[in-house]
């Protein structure tokens, strides 16, 4: 199988590269910029995995390369987000946070869609979503909301999958929190966008919002990405891969009470 990844110079989506080079299969890893490319390099070096590294900015016009690249499976993992206020935040990190996760997210994945249905390739396209685009949390919502656009759209297309019949399936990735790096980054972005008359509450939000991911955050980050290998190497994959199943239940219990 000829995997592309999106999002893999660290957490989730190098260990599902990884996982994929030990098994025998051909991974093209890329990253959003060369210094993490080579840093992706020393470190895949380090652990003895050999895998195909380079650049691809979802921003930019790197997202072209796909059309040179005959794959089949796609796992669409790059995304950024900012905690903060919906209210509160500025117009240019909504729209930083739509572009990625959302719009040139799936301006990648179309093209890839259409190069393995034009090659006659019954294809995997696996996609990144998040818990929180299911259940809200106070300070998430952009983030949130940009992960219920992208979960809304493969929903649509795995309907239109049944009547186009050709042969791709469409898998929607929702993980809960993992101890990757990425929760804290979303935490100490917001301090870029915040108003000067907004910032004692910041600090006591941020603070609030560290807690809560101390508690929640899960480290088993091997055994997520081994569920997603195994659905990759499957012959029938799932519409929806949601773990871990705890933090979808306490989710659903926090909104009950709170909302």
């Amino acid at each position: 199988m000829r995997v592309l990844i999106t999002g893999a110079a660290s957490g989730i989506g190098y260990e599902v590269g990884v996982r994929l080079a030990i098994q025998g299969h051909l991974v093209y890893m890329t990253c959003r910029s060369v210094a993490e490319v080579y840093s992706l390099r020393e470190k895949l070096k380090k652990d003895k995995v050999f895998a195909r590294c380079f650049k691809l900015d979802l921003l930019t016009d790197d997202i072209r390369m796909v059309d040179y690249l005959d794959i089949d499976c796609l796992f669409n993992h790059a995304g950024i987000g900012t905690a903060g206020s919906v209210l509160y935040m500025s117009e240019d990190a909504l729209r930083d946070i739509y572009e990625v996760n959302f719009f040139r997210s799936f301006l990648l994945l179309k093209k890839v869609y259409r190069h393995m249905v034009d090659r006659k390739i019954h294809g995997k396209i696996f996609v990144t979503s998040s818990l929180l685009g299911e259940f809200s949390l106070p300070f998430f919502g952009v983030y949130g909301s940009s992960k219920a656009a992208i979960s809304q759209l493969i929903k649509t297309l795995q309907q239109e999958e049944k009547v186009f019949r050709h042969g791709i399936s469409f898998c929607l990735v929702e993980p809960g929190a993992y101890s990757t790096g990425f929760n804290q980054v979303m935490i100490d972005r917001q301090e870029k966008y915040v108003e000067a008359s907004f910032y004692k509450r910041f600090l006591s939000m941020s603070a609030y919002q560290r807690k809560l991911f101390l508690l929640l955050e899960s480290k088993n980050i091997d055994k997520l990405a081994k569920r997603i290998v195994l659905e990759m190497e499957r012959k029938k994959t799932k519409k929806v891969l949601r773990v871990p199943w705890i933090q979808g239940f306490f989710l659903k219990v926090y909104n009950f009470f709170f909302y």
